[in-house]
């Protein structure tokens, strides 16, 4: 008995030893369908696996890049007028970019603001010029209101005035605008 008994446990540890650095298979007989699995191994699936070394990925952590960052270029900006004579101005910059250069350009070429709303993107200014004071921001009419509108389209920005209701505005009122504008980006300084 004694004998049986350590061949069999000569047996398991030559097993154990001679399967720690091959390959193993394992051997599994799928029945046609088990009644306890909530997703039974279909009757096909193969009878062996084969684990050999397994590939763990390794995640890397990047390295610093020590380069400068890409500049966008020199502003550009450019008048356009459609067939009915409503002009619009193009910017070369995101819209969040164009909103600052519109914002300061407004404040150094003097122009009252009524409001400005930047999850829209439109500033809101009076019709006619001549109401500047704070007076006349409370008794401002609602028609006598403009809008200067921001558009994004990818990398650029159009810049339009509306009236209220979506409205083309006086012609006049809205080509004054934009041409100051206009010059303004065209002369810096």
């Amino acid at each position: 008995m004694c004998f049986v008994r350590s061949t069999l446990l000569l047996l398991v540890w030559l097993s154990l030893v001679g399967c720690g650095g091959n390959t193993q298979i394992i051997q599994y007989q799928a029945p046609a369908e088990s009644a306890g699995d909530w997703y039974p191994i279909p009757a096909d699936a193969p009878d062996f696996a084969v684990l050999a070394a397994p590939v763990i990925p390794r995640l890397v952590a990047p390295t610093a890049v020590n380069e400068p960052a890409a500049l966008a270029g020199s502003l550009l900006v450019s008048k356009m007028t459609d067939s009915l004579g409503n002009s619009s101005l193009r910017f070369n910059r995101e819209t969040s970019t164009t909103w600052e250069l519109v914002d300061t350009a407004l404040s150094e070429l003097g122009f009252a603001n009524l409001d400005k709303d930047r999850s829209k993107y439109r500033f809101v200014m009076p019709a006619s010029d001549q109401k500047k004071g704070p007076i006349a921001k409370i008794f401002a009419n609602k028609k006598d209101e403009l809008f200067l509108l921001l558009i994004p389209q990818g990398t650029e920005t159009l810049v339009v005035v509306e009236g209220v209701g979506d409205e083309i505005p006086d012609l006049s009122q809205s080509e004054a605008i934009l041409s100051k504008l206009y010059a303004h980006f065209q002369n810096p300084g």
